[in-house]
């Protein structure tokens, strides 16, 4: 999540005081608010992996009044029906086992933080989780979690961030270094086995003075546990020998929309992130401009423009398939505080599949 989608609001909290990066464009001034006034989302669904096994897919939202994230430091539980199990692998920590996902308290100096799923970084925020938490670093975090969480020997995980021509272009000097896309709000699972029931989410927010304060979302219902078929196929392209790529894929039944990513790897300018929206199920065709590259001095160059994808670069693409509307409440295209986060079906189920590395 881009700090600046994130106002400061509440009491003191931890580490407040060392996150700043200067700007207040990007990090507003300290302020205080009503932490009863903010509200919590949580949708459950299916999340049908790449290699076509199912785990559990979660959707956050927690942002104030007006859309921004509702604070920059707080400590995510969710608990789902009792016959929920967490793997009992190292990346879980103490919620392996059991029913539930959760972050930590952040600790003082010397002291050993609680081992969890998100750990001490990790919180909930506009959209989705992400490991975003304030510290005393003093400098401002972009990153997102990889998905899904606890991969198995035949899933790679992978990042997975909103980019042009769908969401903002960030590489035209304006935005900080380091932010490179848009979080797409969802958190699978794998080695989760979903299971029907009820899930419940609450967010804890602790004061320089130990005071908790606790939101708790909605329940969340998980009522089938079918989930999205799996992409019959891996997408294919054609390239335009300009930078530019059309996209072709067959949404599986169920599919209201797709998230096609283009994540490019380039020696000078690092990773690209690039994202399309396709409509509805069946055969689709998305069509990458040539020219959104890095623009503007800033960005590392001062061209008007620069391809999207350069001769040689290696590239990845990325479907992510839902029965939601994901892509509708990332925080660039929403400022709502309440945004529609499940389908029809009150799930938010995705389905998910990619190309494998190519060369343009």
């Amino acid at each position: 999540m881009l700090k600046h989608l994130t106002a400061l609001t509440g009491l003191a909290l931890l580490g407040f005081a060392g996150c700043t990066s200067g700007n207040s464009a990007i990090e507003p001034a300290f302020g205080s608010a009503n932490l009863n006034l903010n509200k919590a989302q949580l949708a459950v669904g299916v999340a049908t992996l790449t290699d076509g096994s199912k785990g559990l897919n979660t959707v956050v939202t927690f942002r104030q009044p007006n859309g921004l994230s509702a604070t920059l430091l707080n400590t995510p539980t969710i608990v789902g029906p009792a016959n929920l199990v967490v793997p009992a692998i190292g990346a879980a920590g103490v919620d392996g086992g059991t029913n539930h996902i959760s972050a930590s308290p952040q600790v003082l100096p010397g002291q050993t933080a609680i081992a969890t799923t998100f750990g001490t970084s990790g919180g909930a925020f506009a959209y989705g989780f992400s490991p975003e938490n304030s510290s005393t670093a003093g400098s401002a975090s972009f990153t997102l979690y990889t998905e899904p969480f606890f991969p198995s020997a035949a899933i790679t995980a992978r990042t997975y961030k909103c980019g042009p021509p769908a969401c903002p272009q960030t590489r035209n000097g304006t935005f900080p270094t380091g932010f490179t896309g848009y979080t797409e709000g969802f958190s699978a699972f794998a080695q989760t086995t979903p299971v029907a029931g009820t899930y419940n989410l609450s967010v804890a927010i602790t004061d320089v003075f130990n005071n908790t304060t606790t939101i708790a979302a909605p329940a969340a219902t998980l009522t089938s546990t079918v989930g999205l078929p799996a992409f019959a196929a891996a997408p294919t392209f054609i390239k335009d020998g300009q930078g530019g790529l059309t996209i072709n894929f067959t949404a599986p039944a169920g599919v209201t929309e797709t998230l096609v990513n283009v994540v490019v790897s380039d020696a000078t300018y690092g990773t690209a992130y690039y994202t399309l929206v396709a409509q509805g199920s069946g055969a689709q065709s998305a069509v990458l401009p040539p020219n959104l590259g890095p623009t503007g001095t800033g960005s590392g160059t001062t061209a008007a423009t620069s391809p999207t994808i350069p001769a040689g670069d290696a590239f990845r693409i990325l479907l992510v398939g839902a029965d939601y509307p994901a892509y509708e409440a990332i925080p660039s295209q929403n400022a709502q505080q309440t945004p529609t986060i499940a389908g029809a079906n009150g799930q938010a189920d995705i389905t998910l599949v990619n190309s494998g590395s190519n060369i343009y």
